[in-house]
């Protein structure tokens, strides 16, 4: 027993182990995903000490957060393909050593990510010296590298390189010379948020076009022109220049004087106390304008603050009402002619009067998108929207909003994204956003809204379950978060999950109740209508059959008026004149029919058809995909059927082109099944055999 006991406990033991060790290599496997038609290989979290083989193909290598320490040329031996790999992510791994050449395997790498690893200085920058090796590689992230500091001297060993991007984050600079990225020497976007920057010393650079100084310590705006003037600046092609997050207390005109080429402007967060009249001026091609200050201040916009003929989208936040932050409300918008978009955040509106809404938007009668994000605006949206009639999306969430009348939307027709997320609508009416209207509509969010679920919200509530079986999601975040508030029997739960009864909001007057009556009659009528019209050639065929059967006598002998009835679609009738009347007809002597030729004018299409087959010893079926679709030549090829069953008339079918499957019905497939057909070619020696194969089938 206790020796049965001991191999129990043992086998335990060997299992726990081979499961711990399992589960510790299913850890350290890598996923691998296709990331916009990109092989991504993701080994990131899994406390690596070396890299894994890899696979073929591998463009993007995420290796963060692991346990590098050293990197030589062999850490990276197990990557099978490095031709292909265009990027390399390896921060967080606590690298400190980086021997000489080590990357220059990967000639094609495009993207490095080396922040957060303490690597040391003489490391670093040896190896920024060899990065000039990587002819491809554009964008280089280094953020939080603790072990060094950004200096020029850092980069001195950099040769001619492709690198634009760079991203230098987490450090303590303070006072940061430009001259230090002056051997980045294709150097386009920088960013630099992050550091303690509170001074900066701008040297030359043509190529730079974005910069990013956000989360700094700046305290004035930083003058970027060469010696005070206007014309001559460090960075003439800056395009984009953002310094959210710092310290500046004033902004003037003056401080932009240079920046004739700057479109994006981003002002963020910082203590301003006054935008002032024109502070644009000086900003010729200025675009984008972002005033976002969350946090409760003294901000003044004054009048004429915004004049600018290029600027096309401003977004302006701050958590005051907007009585106290602009001093004129008619003139504040009134000199931005060509604004296309306006996002306005936390300024209250809540005391507004439709007067003082009018003067604010009335100059925005051509802009295409409004956002008013919790401004508490509790009218009718139709304050706003009347000076509006080209906007393409309007957004006003989490305001104070409870109804919508029917000319709300009524004058918006290019409306196409529709947000009223978070307000307080309980009932809207089927008149206030019709259908026409809703299904114009890309983008619908109605939300966290509190909807009373009764039957005048029904015609919504149904209008949503319809769309939502649509693979293009129109219904922003439903079902989850359009919830009723009531009536109470109904609180919290979906409008998805709610259902009326017909009779519990349309009660049922006489006249329903005779169509309830009708309608079973109307079905069969409907049904036995269907089934006539669709066997409807079989029908006229029979009709024929029975009428010959009664109307005409069956002759002895051979008195037939013509050799062949030749039965063909009219697309094909040039083919039937010019290639086989001339053969048949004049070569051999023989008499056809043919409808454009000899059937009786005046007299309807199916007796012509009936009486020219009837007078013909043989048919010719001239098969194409034309006849095929045609319901006149299906019914010449339905009478054939019946001659040729009946009276033995011996039918020939030739086959002009392939025909298309969806085109053979159950008439050409017994065509096919019992009837041999002769195959017409546009080859020479084909066409030859193909007139002896047919003059053999029609000899007297």
């Amino acid at each position: 027993m206790l020796r049965e006991g001991t191999w129990s406990i043992l086998l335990l033991l060997v299992m726990f182990v081979t499961t711990k060790s399992i589960s510790t290599e299913r850890k350290k496997e890598c996923r691998g995903v296709i990331i916009h038609n990109q092989k991504v290989l993701n080994c990131s979290h899994r406390s690596l000490s070396y890299i894994p083989k890899t696979e073929k193909h591998v463009m993007d290598l995420i290796f963060s957060y692991n346990d590098l320490r050293n990197i030589s040329s062999e850490t990276f031996g197990n990557i099978s393909d490095p031709d292909s790999l265009i990027s390399l992510e390896l921060d967080h791994n606590n690298i400190q050593n980086v021997s000489r050449r080590a990357l220059d395997n990967f000639q094609n790498l495009k993207y490095l990510h080396l922040s957060y690893n303490p690597i040391y200085y003489g490391n670093m920058k040896n190896m920024l010296g060899d990065l000039s090796n990587l002819k491809l590689l554009s964008h280089l992230v280094m953020d939080g590298i603790g072990t060094i500091t950004v200096q020029k001297d850092l980069f001195s060993l950099m040769r001619t390189n492709r690198i634009e991007t760079l991203d230098i984050a987490y450090y303590n600079m303070k006072t940061l010379s430009m001259d230090s990225f002056e051997n980045f020497n294709n150097l386009a976007v920088l960013y630099l948020n992050d550091n303690h920057i509170e001074n900066i010393k701008p040297s030359q650079n043509k190529h730079l076009k974005h910069l990013y100084l956000n989360y700094n310590k700046l305290r004035s705006f930083p003058d970027f022109s060469v010696n005070g003037s206007e014309k001559e600046c460090f960075f003439p092609n800056l395009e984009i220049l953002a310094v959210g997050s710092n310290d500046i207390e004033e902004i003037a005109s003056d401080n932009f004087k240079c920046l004739l080429k700057l479109k994006s402007l981003r002002l963020d967060q910082n203590p301003i106390q006054v935008l002032p009249n024109s502070f644009l001026s000086k900003l010729p091609n200025l675009e984008i304008l972002e005033l976002r200050f969350p946090d409760p201040g003294i901000l003044t916009v004054k009048p004429l603050a915004f004049k600018s003929t290029s600027l096309k989208k401003l977004l302006l936040e701050f958590d005051r009402p907007v009585t106290e932050v602009f001093d004129s409300f008619s003139d504040t918008f009134r000199c931005v002619p060509n604004l296309e978009t306006l996002k306005l955040g936390f300024m209250s509106m809540y005391r507004l009067n439709n007067q003082q809404f009018s003067a604010l938007f009335s100059p925005l009668a051509n802009i295409s998108m409004f956002k008013c994000f919790a401004c508490q605006i509790s009218q009718d949206p139709k304050v706003i929207l009347n000076h509006m009639r080209n906007v393409l999306e309007f957004d006003l969430q989490s305001n104070r909003i409870t109804t919508l009348s029917d000319e709300t939307f009524k004058n918006n027709k290019h409306l196409r994204y529709l947000s009223l997320r978070n307000n307080d609508i309980a009932h809207i009416k089927e008149s206030a956003l019709p259908i026409s209207f809703l299904n114009s509509l890309h983008s619908l969010d109605l939300s966290q809204n509190h909807f009373a679920c009764d039957c005048n919200l029904e015609w919504l509530i149904n209008w949503m379950k319809t769309k939502q079986g649509e693979k293009k999601k129109v219904i922003s975040r439903y079902p989850q978060e359009y919830v009723c508030s009531l009536p109470i029997q109904k609180s919290k739960m979906r409008l998805s999950d709610i259902s009326f009864t017909y009779k519990e909001c349309h009660p049922w007057s006489p006249w329903i109740w005779v169509a309830i009556i009708a309608s079973p009659c109307v079905i069969v009528i409907g049904i036995t209508v269907l089934i006539l019209y669709r066997n409807r050639w079989n029908i006229k065929h029979y009709i024929y059959l029975l009428r010959k059967r009664r109307d005409y006598q069956v002759l002895n002998g051979q008195n037939f008026v013509y050799d062949a009835f030749v039965g063909y679609e009219a697309d094909d009738s040039a083919w039937v004149r010019r290639r086989l009347l001339p053969v048949l007809e004049d070569e051999v002597g023989l008499k056809l029919c043919i409808h454009e030729r000899d059937f009786q004018p005046g007299a309807f299409i199916n007796d012509n058809i009936v009486t020219n087959i009837d007078m013909s010893e043989k048919i010719i079926i001239v098969l194409t995909n034309g006849f095929a679709r045609s319901e006149w030549c299906m019914f010449e090829l339905k009478v054939a059927h019946s001659k040729l069953i009946k009276d033995g008339t011996e039918l020939v079918v030739i086959l002009l082109e392939k025909i298309d499957g969806r085109h053979v019905n159950h008439s050409l497939k017994v065509l096919f099944d019992t009837t041999t057909y002769i195959e017409w070619t546009e080859d020479l020696v084909g066409q030859e055999l193909f007139w002896t194969k047919l003059k053999n089938v029609l000899k007297k």
